[in-house]
């Protein structure tokens, strides 16, 4: 291929994902679009059957600028949803790089902040979980991990001298003794499942370990870039953590439904 040519179809291939992503941050005529990618696609060299994969580019690409406050408002929700349905992309065309899902997550805060928990869309997956009476499961985290923080004791130091036999058992005695013991804190993997959370309490289903985690029996929540430490509000509660892949929703998300 001429090095010339080459350059043109990389920058009209860049330009088509740029031209998309204005035109739904800017809410600009999609039809004046149409006619902008097709001056494009002539002068570039690019397949007609590309231009589907260029155009979730720059959807993908639009959600991320929307996303900044880490909000989507009713009026980019609806931008990116004309623009969904002019072109025809399906769901799964738009999440090959999660971003309908982070709309999702994005809009459900919005609604929680809103305080519109009762509009809330609930999740009718079927889960292996016994829920209370008339609790909603908000949102499912699959394959997360739960670990916890496990209190390790060692001993170490030695006895003086030499191993006499005192008495059948017995090779020391007591005043000679001198090891001690240290504790120190390991984090243990426990189990891998589901964190599902509803409008009542948070759940963690494995396939060897369960709980379910009241809002109101929680002391302290923890966000982390990959998941949320819980503190219970017990005596000696020591922090679990949940790694469910997405910290910063995770921590949004229970913070805010714990204080209906």
């Amino acid at each position: 291929m001429h090095s010339e040519c080459e350059e043109q179809h990389t920058n009209g291939k860049l330009q088509i994902i740029f031209e998309s992503s204005q035109s739904i941050i800017e809410k600009q005529n999609l039809h004046k679009l149409i006619d902008l990618i097709s001056d494009i696609i002539h002068n570039s060299y690019i397949n007609p059957s590309d231009i589907k994969r260029l155009l979730v580019k720059g959807w993908d690409s639009a959600v991320e600028r929307f996303l900044d406050d880490g909000l989507l408002d009713s009026s980019e929700e609806q931008s990116l949803s004309e623009f969904k349905e002019f072109f025809n992309l399906s769901s799964s065309d738009l999440d090959t790089n999660g971003s309908l899902t982070k709309t999702k997550k994005a809009i459900l805060l919005r609604e929680l902040i809103n305080g519109k928990i009762d509009e809330l869309t609930v999740i009718k997956e079927q889960l292996p979980i016994n829920f209370q009476k008339h609790e909603k499961v908000i949102w499912v985290f699959n394959n997360s991990e739960y670990i916890e923080d496990k209190v390790r004791r060692q001993y170490v130091g030695r006895s003086g001298g030499v191993s006499i036999r005192i008495m059948k058992g017995v090779y020391y005695r007591t005043s000679t003794f001198k090891g001690y013991p240290i504790e120190h804190t390991e984090r243990t993997h426990i189990d891998t499942g589901r964190v599902v959370i509803t409008d009542k309490n948070f759940y963690f289903a494995g396939s060897s370990k369960g709980l379910r985690l009241p809002y109101t029996k929680i002391l302290s929540f923890a966000p982390f870039s990959n998941g949320i430490g819980i503190i219970r509000d017990s005596v000696n509660a020591k922090q679990q953590f949940f790694i469910t892949g997405d910290g910063w929703f995770t921590f949004n998300l229970v913070k805010n439904l714990s204080q209906y």
